[in-house]
């Protein structure tokens, strides 16, 4: 499966592939490649649809952040919509969609220097639109943080079908 996803430049460093989420779509995986680029794949063992970041990511941010890094149908492996998630300098407790507690899988955690960058799976139920809301503990105690979505809630227009987080 590995000489199917990734090859060349795109192939995994010495990690190798993370389990992202496993369903019976298929199964999605994180992985960093030998200059520090981060990449995905969603496969479904006839087909695959692969990613990775057009450039480094190997400066862990000096500030606690949270950051989507991959979000979309093909992050996915159970449900309609999945995302991939960057926790630097701290630790993701909850996130939710309203008052909708989701599923969060620890992927990976990324260490540099002093700093520790740990990486998410989240599926949603569907296309999913607006802001999550996290739980995080950091070095001086818990915070609330939000997580913008790729799309806003304003951009939804009524009857498509997609869950709005607020």
């Amino acid at each position: 499966m590995l000489g199917e996803i990734a090859k060349g430049d795109d192939a995994p460093d010495r990690a190798g592939l993370s389990l992202v989420s496993v369903g019976a779509k298929g199964t999605v995986f994180f992985w960093t490649t030998t200059d520090a680029r981060y990449c995905s794949v969603f496969y479904a063992g006839t087909a695959s649809a692969s990613s990775c970041s057009p450039k480094p990511d190997d400066v862990i941010s000096p500030a606690p952040a949270l950051n989507r890094l991959h979000e979309g149908d093909v992050y996915s492996a159970q449900s309609a919509y999945g995302l991939i998630i960057a926790a630097n300098r701290e630790t993701v407790r909850s996130l939710s969609c309203g008052d909708e507690r989701l599923v969060v899988r620890r992927v990976r955690v990324i260490e540099a220097g002093d700093a520790t960058r740990t990486i998410y799976g989240v599926e949603l139920d569907g296309r999913t639109a607006g802001i999550l809301r996290a739980e995080v503990v950091r070095a001086d105690g818990r915070h609330t943080e939000t997580l913008p979505l790729g799309i806003t809630a304003d951009e939804v227009t009524a009857g498509h079908g997609w869950q709005v987080c607020v």
